[in-house]
């Protein structure tokens, strides 16, 4: 099993998404997982989802009620706001699998913490949504 602890090299993301300019000029744009947490974010908050990017398993377990449901929570708990930056807190590798923790930071200055899983071809094999707080 590797252990990788990323907080302390974590810094600020800039870039687009969704069509939207995240804060700072110089700083490249996020990437890989980081870049994936907020894309999936966007998405899932206008109830859409790029099946492309899950595993077969996960995109057959996946309904399309269960997306509208997550979007619905998004909206209701006013995390209509897109996110300004990601951070990877945690990674973890686990036989065929890759764990991980990433931190959403949202305008207001709340936070979202999901777990991403991915497979070793860097499809998505689940996500949860671990906890958001704000208002």
């Amino acid at each position: 099993m590797t252990h990788t602890n990323t907080q302390d090299t974590a810094a600020p993301l800039t870039g687009n998404i969704a069509g939207r300019p995240i804060h700072g000029t110089h700083a490249q744009p996020p990437k890989g997982v980081e870049a994936l947490a907020l894309h999936w974010f966007a998405k899932m908050r206008s109830g859409e989802i790029d099946r492309t990017q899950l595993s077969p398993e996960y995109s057959a377990h996946l309904s399309e009620e269960a997306v509208q449901g997550m979007s619905r929570y998004l909206r209701a708990y006013e995390f209509g706001h897109l996110p300004l930056h990601a951070h990877v807190m945690h990674t973890r590798v686990s036989d065929d699998q890759t764990f991980h923790l990433v931190k959403i930071i949202f305008p207001r200055g709340d936070a979202a913490s999901l777990m991403f899983g991915l497979n070793t071809q860097g499809k998505i094999t689940g996500i949860s949504l671990l906890s958001m707080a704000g208002d």
